[in-house]
């Protein structure tokens, strides 16, 4: 499946494929993911299939995987460096709630999220892999380099205007999703609804691909032809999405919700 999902991305962007090749190695940095807001239960591998308890504060690189359980939401802020989160002087600890003894977490928070990071959501029962976040100085502009892997569910994504040699991708177990500055819901089935921008797909479905770019206001299901309009209830949901990860300089999450609950164990959750 890599090696379909190479060919279907190549096909559709090789001119991307080869232009960060011509970036120098050397001004090249691994990019991270900090885990701003949990609800419910999470965990996570760093891709040796060993399991951690995920809590807000967490800092990924490139080779973990993201694990949600039912009823479960986990928010990323995609970036160059990590996020400082902290609870301000005049607010007390929660009851119940101590410091992680991971020296990658950097505190139990509140954030102001800012309006030019890349945000992903993961919903309930879903696993995300992060396969690359490379961010390289061309000396005129940041090149991104994001290769993220969908195994199972869903995830929002809010992501800014990508620099024009910059990619994102989104793999997904039957092809490729390419992002370009956007808001958007993508589903491990291939099904796309994009809210603002635009999405190419390319799914691999009963032996034929079929590749389809998807505009603002549109979603597409993989068998069902040619993208359509979102129905206004989906849309007027898709909107609340885009507002509670726009990361407005006006917003203040509080992301901690449960300290009874912040994991997925070997025996709660559902498991995959």
């Amino acid at each position: 499946m890599k090696y379909i999902q190479t060919l279907l991305f190549a096909a559709l962007f090789g001119v991307a494929l080869v232009l960060p090749g011509n970036v120098s190695a050397q001004s090249t940095k691994q990019g991270v993911a900090t885990v701003v807001r949990i609800q419910g239960e999470a965990r996570y591998s760093t891709g040796d299939n060993v399991w951690h308890p995920l809590v807000a504060g967490k800092v990924l690189g490139a080779g973990a995987v993201v694990q949600t359980a039912v009823n479960s939401t986990v928010d990323l802020v995609l970036g160059e460096v990590p996020i400082n989160l902290s609870y301000p002087s005049s607010t007390t600890l929660p009851s119940g709630l101590s410091a992680a003894p991971d020296p990658n977490v950097r505190s139990y928070v509140v954030y102001n999220p800012k309006v030019n990071q890349n945000v992903i959501r993961l919903f309930s029962d879903t696993v995300l892999a992060i396969d690359k976040l490379n961010i390289s100085d061309t000396g005129l502009d940041a090149v991104g380099d994001t290769e993220l892997d969908l195994r199972a569910g869903k995830i929002f994504g809010n992501v800014k205007k990508l620099s024009a040699m910059s990619q994102f991708e989104v793999k997904i177990p039957n092809g490729v999703a390419g992002i370009r500055g956007t808001a958007f819901l993508i589903s491990a089935d291939g099904s796309v609804s994009v809210l603002k921008g635009s999405v190419i797909v390319s799914v691999l479905a009963n032996g034929q691909t079929t590749t389809q770019e998807v505009g603002t206001g549109q979603m597409f299901s993989p068998g069902n032809g040619s993208p359509v309009s979102i129905p206004p209830g989906i849309l007027s949901s898709l909107g609340a999405l885009f507002n509670a990860t726009g990361f407005s300089s006006s917003q203040e999450f509080h992301f901690v919700d449960s300290a009874a609950k912040s994991y997925v164990s070997p025996t709660c959750g559902k498991q995959k």
